[in-house]
């Protein structure tokens, strides 16, 4: 089925009512979808719900829409991101493969190699929100900037850290609660952060047998590695 992000909430009593788009969603499902009327699409609005919705009228900018269901999804995301900032290219690459993926929280952490901070511009939100749609991801990311690790490893009771330089110190891992994933920038973490980071008791560390990886390529490989582990 296909599907458009509105950024709405829908109340039950909107069941069998018609609701009307404009603007940005009613542009894509027009001009890029080309939905014909009473067709049925996927409304997601990045707050845990999907609505089905079959389209009644169409002009040359808006769509009514009569609400068929409302199913209100439980957040059970296990896996989060700490993310020394890469470059702002790979960024986007992340946010739109973290939506895909299904990762809960991003912590932004601007490293020692980090080269630039990060701007939420308009297109970032546009690449999450289109990453939302392709993959039926009924939640947003939640984007949060931390100073230290602290302030995101005290929050989780497993953080693996993927690490380019230091020796693995897990041999096998299963999880049963939220767990933090932690990848550093292109450049990796610096040999101080690398020893702040194993300092603390909650962290383990893995190394995999690869080539060095650019940031969004190894937010691929390790997501994969940690979601067989739940």
């Amino acid at each position: 089925m296909r599907a458009v992000y509105i950024d709405r909430e829908f109340l039950e009593n909107e069941l069998g009512q018609e609701i009307q788009l404009s603007g940005d969603s009613a542009r894509h499902l027009i001009k890029v979808i080309r939905i014909k009327k009473n067709e049925t699409i996927l409304l997601l609005n990045g707050k845990g719900q999907k609505c089905e919705a079959r389209s009644t009228r169409i002009d040359r900018r808006e769509i009514d829409l009569e609400i068929l269901s409302i199913n209100n999804i439980s957040d059970d995301r296990k896996l989060s991101l700490f993310l020394g900032l890469p470059k702002k290219d790979a960024f986007e690459s992340i946010v739109k493969m973290a939506s895909e993926i299904g990762i809960k929280n991003i912590y932004l952490y601007r490293a020692e190699y980090s080269q630039q901070d990060i701007e939420f511009t308009d297109r970032l939100l546009k690449l999450e929100e289109s990453a939302i749609i392709q993959s039926n991801n009924p939640f947003r990311i939640n984007f949060l900037k931390v100073d230290n690790f602290s302030d995101a490893f005290k929050d989780y009771s497993n953080v693996v850290h993927f690490s380019t330089f230091s020796s693995t110190d897990a041999d096998s891992l299963k999880f049963d609660s939220e767990t933090l994933l932690v990848i550093g920038p292109e450049a990796g973490f610096s040999q101080d952060e690398e020893d702040q980071i194993k300092g603390f008791e909650n962290v383990s560390t893995v190394k995999l047998d690869t080539y060095i990886m650019r940031a969004p390529t190894a937010l691929a490989v390790a997501s994969g590695y940690i979601l067989k582990s739940f």
